[in-house]
């Protein structure tokens, strides 16, 4: 079962690369041909929030311990609860990555992991898990608990990335060699 368990690591890992190396491209380059395609409420909050690679790997960076961390959890004590609540938020990406594709009609980042990966992923573990008799309603239902749990925390990563690049940014600008250049222009 552990090797079910610990590979989640891998392949969240790998989609999560797929995301960092094509986001910061994607916005530059697709998102304003398909802007007009994307619900105003979700181009509200892709203004107010610039992604960047850099806050984004960050964002990954934050969930990532999170993740680690009910993996581990899961491992030491057996609660497998933990684990499906991990890995039935992050099979959501079946659907989102497909959908967005499908609507904006252009690659979303994390299209091709999501495919390639997520799903026969998601079908493996199901399979083992439901075989060995792991699975249960029961379990299902703590499961899901853990799963909007995540919810919370996802949104915290994202708070937290937001506050270290503006953090970033603030030290930047007061830093002494940013006052020299802006006394000095060239």
């Amino acid at each position: 079962m552990e090797i079910f368990i610990w590979s989640f690591l891998i392949v969240f890992m790998l989609h999560n690369l797929e995301e960092i190396i094509t986001i910061e491209k994607w916005f530059m380059f697709t998102y304003p041909r398909v802007n007009n395609r994307i619900p105003s409420i979700a181009q509200a909050v892709i203004t107010k929030n610039k992604v960047t690679t850099v806050k984004f790997a960050m964002t990954v960076f934050v969930f990532s311990i999170i993740a680690s961390s009910l993996i581990f959890l899961t491992i030491t004590t057996e609660y497998y609860f933990l684990f499906w609540g991990l890995n039935l938020f992050f099979a959501l990406n079946i659907f989102l990555h497909p959908i967005q594709s499908l609507f904006l009609r252009c690659y979303t980042p994390g299209l091709w992991t999501t495919v390639c990966l997520i799903l026969p992923y998601n079908i493996w573990i199901f399979y083992h898990f439901s075989i060995s008799g792991v699975f249960t309603i029961t379990m299902f239902m703590y499961a899901a608990i853990v799963m909007i749990l995540l919810v919370p925390l996802f949104a915290l990563s994202h708070i937290i990335a937001n506050k270290w690049e503006s953090s970033k940014e603030s030290s930047k600008e007061n830093s002494p060699i940013s006052n020299i250049n802006q006394n000095n222009p060239s």
